[in-house]
Formats: structure tokens, C-alpha cells, sequence
């Protein structure tokens, strides 16, 4: 989608974009890629039983809510937004030169009618580099985010040639993000597949996955959801 202050791509149906063939993955309802301008953003809307989370890549998201927060969630921090019964929000950047450069998220909660919330977490990039750092988990172990779902979000970044597994899980499902670089999905049995910036691989049942890095700056979101039914393999951000 694109306006005159919004640069937005969708993984899957969304407001007025829809693709029949992703309407969501399992639980996963949205993840989209905002580049919002200096002095642009969402003006206040309402949203109701979901678990919203906003992960700034660059820049800064301006929160305020009817329930009186408002907060700033910059780069390293993670915001998840819990509508419940009914929350209406803005999500402002109000920097007049720096555009705010987010990764947006969508999770189906397993309970409706709940106590809307907002909470924050800061997370040390240098704990990523290699190896998976929770950020998203059901009962908010390791400082993680609680969730409302059987659901978990992990990050790393890799550099050229390092790796990180994704190992088989009975009955689970994975959704693989790439943020931003490149890199090789290996699956056992399978010709290695190069994802870049923007691209993803949907796996309704996770085989023993190698994630190498084929760039420098390779950053990658690993979703380790409920078995989904009925999926294709691959996607890609529209």
C-alpha cells in the first residue's frame, strides 16, 4: 500500500488488500513492513481481541491509547498490544526529518473479551547475533513478551556463513521472516532456497530447518505457532 506518508507491505490479507491464497498462517493474522514518513502515522482507531505487537527497525512509533498510555518504542524495544474488550490507539511518528520503520504483527489470542493492556520490552541486539533471542512467549519466560496464545517470536541476526537450527517440533508449525540481508533455508531432502529482505517461508510441519547466512546483516523472525492445516509451503511480503 502506498500514500502520501505510508509505505506499507503485507504478508497476508489486510484492510483493503486481500489475497485469497494468504489470508493469514494458523494464529499469525498479519505481518506487515510500515515505512512511515516524518510526521505521519495512524490516528487514533480502534482494535478489538487481538495481541498486536510493533518492532521498530529504525526510527520511533509514538503510542497513545483511551486508556491513557503513551509511550515511545524505538529500535531494540518491542511493544505488544493486547485489545481485548476494545482499545482505540494512535501510532505517531513525530519526528519531523527520521522515518519510523517498523515490523507489525498480529496474533489470534486464544481468549476473547479479556482486559485490554500495553506492555514494552527492551532487547540487546548483541544477545541475537547467532543464536535465537525470545521475544514473544506464552508465559513470558526470559523476560520475553507473555502472549495470549500457544504461540512464540524469536529473532537472530547471522552473519555471512554462520548458522542457527530450527529443530522439529511434533504437531507445531513455523513461519520464517526474513527482516532484512539474505540467506539460505536448508531443509533435509531439499534444495537449498535464498531468501532476502521481505521474503518468508511458511512450514506447516517444521522439518530440522538450517538457517545459513548469506550476507552480513542477515536478521531473521522465527514464529513457532500451533500445527496449521490446509497451508502452502512458501510466501513472500506483497
Amino acid at each position: 500500500m502506498q500514500l502520501d506518508w505510508l509505505d506499507a507491505r503485507f504478508s497476508f490479507s489486510f484492510g483493503s488488500y486481500r489475497d485469497p491464497e494468504r489470508d493469514s498462517f494458523g494464529v499469525l493474522l498479519a505481518l506487515n513492513e510500515d515505512k512511515v514518513k516524518p510526521n505521519g502515522g495512524f490516528l487514533p482507531h480502534p482494535h478489538r481481541d487481538l495481541e498486536i505487537f510493533i518492532m521498530p527497525l529504525s526510527g520511533m512509533v509514538e503510542h497513545r491509547d483511551n486508556l491513557g498510555n503513551q509511550c515511545i518504542v524505538t529500535v531494540g524495544d518491542v511493544q505488544k498490544m493486547s485489545a481485548g474488550t476494545g482499545i482505540v490507539h494512535s501510532q505517531m511518528n513525530r519526528s519531523s526529518q527520521v522515518t519510523d520503520h517498523h515490523i507489525q504483527i498480529w496474533l489470534q489470542p486464544r481468549r476473547t473479551g479479556t482486559p485490554p493492556s500495553v506492555e514494552q520490552r527492551h532487547f540487546e541486539r548483541a544477545d541475537r547475533a547467532g543464536r535465537w533471542q525470545l521475544l514473544v512467549s506464552p508465559d513470558g519466560r526470559g523476560n520475553s513478551l507473555p502472549v495470549d496464545q500457544d504461540s512464540m517470536i524469536c529473532v537472530t541476526t547471522l552473519k555471512r556463513g554462520h548458522s542457527v537450527s530450527i529443530n522439529a517440533q511434533a504437531n507445531r508449525s513455523a513461519y520464517v521472516h526474513v527482516i532484512r540481508g539474505a540467506l539460505s533455508i536448508v531443509v533435509a531432502g531439499v534444495a537449498p532456497e535464498q531468501l532476502a529482505g521481505g521474503d518468508a517461508c511458511a512450514l506447516p510441519v517444521v522439518p530440522n530447518v538450517e538457517l545459513q547466512g548469506m550476507s552480513d546483516d542477515a536478521e531473521v523472525l522465527w514464529f513457532d505457532l500451533p500445527l496449521v492445516t490446509g497451508s502452502s509451503g512458501g510466501s513472500s511480503a506483497s
